[in-house]
């Protein structure tokens, strides 16, 4: 779920009131124009510092965004956007014992919004912790069966815990919600060429360098299937427009030498 932006402009008024006369009447007078000019501004709400967490985030300035979210929730402990965007922060910082608090309290707060549950299977995830993942994950699917990238963090955990069968169905299932998908492409390709099935991995490749021509990794990765499949003309192909687009990529500056090489010995 991305967090909910909101923009912000503080206007701060300063009021100077001068000129008292001197009569009887002047210190009646200096006492009101006093109590005028020392009443305080209110106080920024909660929502003020969500809105400057948001503004020190988008600067980068992750730690200050951090303490402008905890001020919010100090105001305001149900004030969700604050919540979720606190956990941002802390998986942006790598915090992720943080995030995960952060996120189980928006859960907390709203236990019927399938993207909390999404953002928290994302960080059980980047923690290795892949059952717990999974489990967010399906919680958020019983919520909304058309949620793309739940199916998509389910294929992902599935894939690195080397069952390959259900990543492959739910990364179809991430691709049939949503066809131009590449990072479930991408994903279905690794999975095709982990478990050796080196065409369906280069037809994957391939429709993922015709929806996005400039995909280096795609390239790259139709060179390393070119190169099990010994078509070395094709695999030079496609490495060399991988670094094209990837000039600074040494593993694929390594592969294309390897194909190269192999490429010469078969003339």
């Amino acid at each position: 779920m991305k967090p909910q932006i909101y923009g912000c402009l503080f206007l701060i008024v300063l009021g100077v009131i001068s000129g008292c006369q001197n009569n009887e009447s002047a210190p009646v007078k200096q006492k009101t124009a006093t109590a005028t000019s020392t009443k305080s501004a209110p106080s920024p709400s909660a929502q003020d510092y969500n809105n400057s967490g948001t503004a020190y985030q988008r600067a980068g300035r992750l730690q200050e965004a951090a303490s402008a979210y905890q001020r919010a929730i100090q105001i305001k402990p149900t004030l969700i956007q604050a919540h979720h965007n606190l956990g941002t922060v802390y998986v942006m910082q790598g915090q992720l014992t943080e995030a995960i608090a952060a996120y189980q309290r928006v859960i907390q707060l709203r236990p019927d919004m399938a993207d909390a549950y999404i953002d928290l299977g994302r960080v059980y995830g980047l923690a290795g912790r892949l059952d717990e993942a999974i489990a967010e994950y399906q919680k958020a699917l019983n919520r909304d069966a058309t949620r793309v990238y739940a199916h998509y963090g389910i294929g992902l955990a599935y894939r690195h815990k080397g069952m390959f069968s259900e990543a492959t169905t739910a990364l179809k299932q991430a691709m049939r919600l949503q066809p131009d998908f590449p990072d479930a492409l991408m994903q279905l390709g690794y999975v095709y060429r982990e478990t050796e099935q080196v065409a369906e991995a280069i037809e994957t490749f391939t429709t993922i360098t015709k929806i996005y021509p400039k995909n280096a990794k795609a390239y790259h990765e139709l060179g390393v299937c070119y190169t099990k499949q010994g078509a070395y003309p094709e695999a030079v192909a496609a490495f060399e427009r991988s670094l094209q687009l990837n000039p600074e990529a040494v593993e694929t500056q390594n592969l294309l030498r390897v194909a190269q090489a192999r490429l010469a010995r078969q003339k």
